[in-house]
């Protein structure tokens, strides 16, 4: 009995030591001081141009949201420094690339209110219309647009604002004003001949083919199936004329057999097949007529979209190449 005591209080002690061991090891892993306070230090010490300097490596590199943090760095570090507008805005380009939109339209519109006559807030303006148009927000986008072209001193800005000005149309399928918009862009400015194409695409997209729904879900009244078919749908059209068919064919074929119960279950699933074809018939229009937009919007921006003014960047696009920045 005394043995397997002993046995069991060696075996505690191997193993108490063992812990205590297995503690001591792993000790300067988590006593050891973090490298991310040396590294604030080491920020710390960088002078005004010198962390400026890293944060624009970081936005060129694509860490956005680092960059933001080291430009709010010097904001804190530097609040009287005469570039305040200028970070600002690169703040809000940062924003803008990391696609958060909401965020980009809240600091640029902070940049105008510090800046509004200078160049980093007449820019920023322009931002902001572009920061609208990523969230689908067309007119509050085209109010800013038509804002910068009637109170701006800045000219060389404005045949952006008109070119701007003619997609928050174009993407609420408002063809002419937006056509109208273009023809605005002066002669002489390089946005000339992009927006002459644009004029006749816009005149086009008035007059792309469409599927009318109501004569589709006519069709499919008449005959199961004739809309899907006239929408170009020939899977759909076949399987509503099959479905219908043999649920008809059912019916009347119970009705003949005298088993009523049996008919009336068929009616009434037909019943539900018919409408859903028509529905299906409508509704496949819409979506046809939505695609056939939706592609020539995708194309025209693939083509034609630039980037906004302060965003030096090169793109080749199909059928049009466009440089363009301020």
């Amino acid at each position: 009995m005394r043995g397997a005591q002993r046995r069991q209080w060696a075996a505690r002690i191997v193993a108490v030591g063992l812990l205590l061991a297995v503690f001591h090891a792993a000790q300067p892993l988590w006593a050891q001081p973090s490298a991310t306070p040396s590294a604030e230090r080491s920020l710390e010490g960088l002078g005004p141009d010198q962390l400026l300097m890293f944060a624009d490596h970081l936005l060129h590199d694509g860490e956005y949201f680092r960059a933001i943090t080291e430009y709010r760095r010097f904001l804190f570090t530097y609040p009287a420094d005469t570039r305040v507008a200028m970070v600002l805005f690169r703040i809000g380009q940062a924003f803008f690339r990391g696609e958060s939109y909401a965020e980009a339209l809240q600091t640029f519109q902070e940049v105008e209110r510090r800046d509004p006559d200078g160049s980093y807030g007449q820019q920023a303006r322009l931002w902001q219309g572009e920061s609208l148009l990523r969230q689908a927000q067309y007119a509050a986008a085209e109010q800013i647009y038509t804002r910068f072209i009637d109170q701006t001193e800045q000219a060389s800005l404005t045949p952006y604002a008109h070119y701007q000005r003619g997609w928050t149309f174009l993407y609420r399928r408002q063809w002419q004003e937006a056509a109208r918009a273009w023809q605005r862009v002066s002669p002489d400015h390089q946005l000339y001949p992009a927006a002459q194409q644009l004029v006749s695409e816009a005149q086009a997209g008035e007059r792309l083919p469409q599927k009318s729904p109501a004569l589709a879900g006519f069709l499919s009244g008449v005959l199961p199936g004739s809309g899907q078919l006239y929408n170009g749908r020939r899977g759909d059209a076949l399987l509503a004329f099959l479905l219908n068919g043999l649920f008809i064919a059912g019916a009347i074929e119970a009705i003949d057999h005298g088993e009523l119960a049996v008919a009336g279950i068929l009616s009434f699933f037909e019943a539900g097949w018919y409408v859903g074809n028509v529905y299906g018939a409508v509704n496949g229009a819409h979506k046809h007529n939505r695609h056939a937009t939706e592609t020539m919007l995708m194309q025209l921006e693939q083509r034609f979209r630039i980037p906004p003014p302060g965003e030096r960047v090169s793109r080749s696009e199909i059928g049009l190449r466009i440089s363009f920045g301020f």
